[in-house]
């Protein structure tokens, strides 16, 4: 089954940071908090997630039910899931009813020592080719952020960046070739 992460990328429609895919991301672990106001932003994107998988089940599609801390999963294969016209229609229609995962519930899973060394690698390279002001990574392999959980920013819209992220997708795995028909 797919993972929710991968589910809410594509309704999205996210690319960017390789490291860090941006909207609505699901990590998996980490606690709920049990009490104040904390407890409320859980239970409010709860329920703001319940209402999402309802608007996409209307659509058409099968999604599983939240879990306590929002996560779900889009059943089939969400290769094959992307290229459906009720794919499209819910991402049109549901996707603003999906919220940021509160900081409450992020937790970044932990990091092999060959995954850190490859966003090491991946930060040199990135320099090295273009995009001078590209992070590096903490000691745990993630690229820093701000205090809302945000990448730090860098320039990813200049030549030099747009060069260096074809020149340095490979180590990440990322594709370099736009494809057949989109480039």
């Amino acid at each position: 089954m797919p993972s929710v992460l991968g589910s809410l990328l594509l309704l999205a429609g996210c690319g960017g940071d390789p490291e860090r895919s941006g909207v609505a991301s699901a990590r998996t672990g980490g606690a709920a908090p049990a009490t104040g106001a904390a407890s409320d932003v859980v239970t409010e994107y709860v329920e703001s997630v319940r209402e999402f998988v309802a608007c996409v089940r209307k659509e058409g599609l099968k999604v599983t039910d939240p879990d306590g801390k929002g996560r779900f999963t889009f059943e089939g294969d969400l290769r094959i899931l992307k290229a459906d016209p009720k794919f499209a229609a819910a991402q049109k229609k549901c996707s603003a009813l999906l919220p940021p995962v509160p900081k409450e519930l992020r937790e970044k899973p932990v990091r092999t020592a060959e995954e850190i060394e490859t966003a090491r690698e991946y930060a040199k390279c990135m320099r090295a080719n273009g995009a001078p002001d590209f992070p590096d990574p903490g000691p745990d392999g993630w690229f820093p952020e701000d205090a809302e959980g945000e990448p730090l920013p860098w320039d990813q819209t200049s030549e030099g960046a747009q060069r260096a992220g074809r020149t340095c997708g490979p180590i990440i795995g990322a594709p370099t070739d736009p494809g057949p028909g989109q480039g």
